[in-house]
């Protein structure tokens, strides 16, 4: 009642003092805003660059100096408003980069797809924010999709201002430290090979005539360079060796030759794959960011070349420290390449056979673009299939709007010649499916690795991982000195193991698709990890779901049956001889898998190659593996009319080959929810 009357006897005074109150502070806070701006204004004397025409000559302009100097006088053009927005702004940015830094991943996720994504700053607050942003948090924006390249360090200028000769040289002396630190075999006798002149031949490891005479042809930037970045990957791919570059601050040199050769791919490839192989540390994360590299890798993980994109993904998910699974040698993340919110139900695993690799194994087949046919529902016969040279995309159009109607069904191309009792398909596809684009559409690119770029698409919340080993044929190939021997399947499947382990794989169901000798190591792995009594390698067997066999000689080869007078000619690698036909190994592992897929639910598919494959060096055709060796004796069973190198290479998305394993994995993740359901 007090307060009432109060106000209704006083209400013109307190309303007076009110607006008195509110001006002055307006008045006070534009004040301050003026007076700061003041400040900044003639922080610099401006008069000095007014008058800079009298020092300047009709003959320089000093472009480049003038447009430095637009920025400070155009301040003085910004309204008080727009001045502070723009402050506003950047607290903002301040603010979301201090929340990217909090411990609760709910918050640091949101705080950096709003970093990632402010695009309403000015240049000079991104640079500001740059050098703001902690290597951590720079690898997350790295991984996050579409991030603004400018919240990333700009490389440092150590060498810009060196000629072709002085950087040679700054490659040549750095290559020495790094010999004198590791006394890599290798590494000293590349030395000797490529830097050797007549007046110092004995300067660096050796002295003989043929490094000289080899000198001689490699004595320009083109040649040295590549060989140099050449010997420095050999390098790190030792894991023991991996942190010499770092430690000895070589990563600034190799972003001079990057700026330099940024237009030569295969120089790019090398690098690429050298910060891969490096990566396997993460106390490096550091001198990644200092130098710059963090911004690049986040360039070349949309790089449209596979041997760019990969390693580069591979790089920046091994120094996420927020990242739970690391990834070492060898081993590839295709998909997903970017953090993401959702988790990944299943594990699906690519593994190469003999003289394959990630980067071309999982290749789409390149050939005449033979489309699928159609075929009319209530027929079985396939020799009712129509088919045309058209491309898939000119194909599917054709039929959808003049033949395709609910009678029909799309026939998948790469139909299988023959298949066991027990097989499912699918074969076909219900045409009306085709008008609500329910399969995956076809839009004619040609992609290298159809893993990362079509199951990442057609199958949602999977992580894809491609395991990559080198092989050999023969024992003649040249040989790393670290290295006394190849590696045997045994000896192999371990290491592999360790490695997938390493990576989180057997927390989740697994999928593998293999390829010839692929499949005999995953079986060893299987067989082995069953038995093993490490929960988290035993995990790996326990949580198999699928297998894909692309022609895996499971009872060996008869291309691998040399003579002994061949063997002592050709010296076959360790690879070549476990291969031979009937190997007693080869058999004991096949009985141990033959045993787990009893035990456990394992959805065997299999695909086996009806036509020889030309060996262009000899000109000679084998039928690497035959079907009485590729068949398994369990699951489904497939016999398709291509050759050993096409078999696991899809024409398309409408084939049988990639639609098959399509399904398989619908087919594991339909169940798993199922399960998830009922508990």
């Amino acid at each position: 009642m007090f307060l009432h009357s109060f106000w209704k006897e006083h209400k013109s005074i307190i309303k007076y003092l009110s607006v008195a109150f509110i001006g002055s502070s307006t008045a006070w806070v534009y004040y301050q805003i003026n007076r700061t701006r003041h400040i900044l204004e003639h922080a610099i004397d401006t008069s000095v660059l007014q008058n800079m025409d009298q020092y300047i000559s009709k003959e320089e302009t000093f472009e480049d100096e003038i447009v430095e100097i637009e920025p400070i006088l155009e301040f003085k053009k910004i309204s008080t408003f727009q001045w502070l927005l723009n402050n506003l702004k950047f607290a903002y940015a301040r603010r979301l980069l201090a929340m990217a830094r909090d411990n609760d991943m709910y918050f640091k996720t949101k705080a950096i797809n709003g970093l990632a994504h402010m695009n309403y700053l000015d240049d000079w607050h991104f640079a500001l924010i740059a050098n703001m942003i902690d290597p951590r948090t720079s690898v997350a924006l790295a991984r996050t999709p579409n991030a603004d390249r400018r919240l990333f360090l700009e490389p440092p200028y150590r060498y810009h201002n060196y000629n072709k000769d002085q950087l040679i040289n700054a490659m040549r002396d750095f290559l020495i430290s790094v010999h004198e630190k590791s006394q890599h075999p290798c590494m000293g006798y590349f030395l000797s090979k490529a830097f050797v002149y007549e007046h110092d031949s004995g300067h660096i490891v050796d002295n003989d005539s043929s490094s000289l005479e080899l000198s001689k042809f490699i004595q320009s930037e083109q040649e040295v360079l590549p060989m140099c970045l050449e010997s420095l990957l050999h390098h790190c791919s030792v894991e023991q060796y991996s942190k010499d570059i770092a430690d000895l601050n070589g990563l600034p040199l190799l972003m001079e030759i990057y700026k330099r050769y940024s237009d030569d791919i295969n120089v790019i490839i090398k690098l690429c794959q050298i910060l891969s192989y490096m990566s396997d540390n993460r106390s490096l994360l550091e001198p990644f960011c200092k130098s710059g590299w963090i911004g690049v890798l986040s360039i070349w993980a949309g790089h449209e070349d596979i041997r760019i994109s990969i390693p580069a993904a591979r790089a920046l998910a091994n120094l996420d420290v927020d990242n739970d699974a690391h990834y070492p040698n060898n081993l590839y993340i295709l998909h997903p390449i970017n953090r993401t919110k959702k988790s990944q139900d299943i594990d699906v695993i690519f593994v190469h056979g003999l003289l394959g690799g990630v980067f071309f194994t999982w290749r789409q087949r390149r050939k005449g673009l033979e489309s699928a046919g159609f075929k009319r529902k209530g027929k079985t016969a396939l020799d009712e299939q129509v088919r045309t040279r058209k491309t898939t995309k000119e194909y599917l159009q054709e039929i959808t709007e003049k033949i395709l109607t609910d009678d029909f069904e799309f026939v998948w191309n790469d139909i299988p010649l023959l298949s066991s009792e027990n097989c499912t398909g699918p074969f076909t596809c219900p045409g009306e499916d085709f008008r609500f684009n329910s399969p995956p559409v076809d839009d004619g690119t040609y992609t290298y690795c159809w893993p990362k770029d079509w199951l990442a698409q057609d199958c949602k919340d999977i992580r894809i991982i491609g395991i990559n080993y080198d092989t050999s044929l023969s024992m003649w190939a040249p040989l790393c000195p670290s290295v006394k021997e190849k590696l045997t399947l045994d000896e192999r499947s371990d290491i592999i193991a360790l490695k997938l382990k390493n990576s989180g794989v057997g927390k989740r169901p697994i999928v593998w698709v293999t390829h010839s000798m692929g499949g005999l190591i995953v079986k060893n792995i299987l067989s082995k990890a069953y038995h093993n009594n490490d929960p988290n390698l035993k995990n790996i067997c326990l949580n198999t779901r699928g297998i894909v066999f692309y022609s895996t000689p499971h009872n060996g080869s008869k291309v691998a049956n040399l003579s002994n007078a061949i063997s002592l000619v050709l010296w076959p690698s360790v690879e070549v001889q476990e291969l031979k036909e009937n190997s007693p190994q080869l058999k004991v592992i096949h009985e141990e898998f033959l045993k787990i897929t009893k035990e456990l639910p394992i959805k065997v598919i299999t695909f086996v190659e009806t036509k020889a494959t030309v060996v262009t060096a000899m000109k000679f055709n084998f039928l690497l593996v035959e079907p009485t060796s590729g068949n398994p004796g369990v699951g489904e069973y497939f016999e398709i009319p291509q050759d050993h190198l096409g078999i696991c290479k899809p024409e398309n998305r409408y084939s049988f080959l990639y639609q098959k394993v399509l399904h398989l994995l619908k087919e594991v993740k339909d169940s798993e929810q199922l399960i998830q359901n009922r508990n």
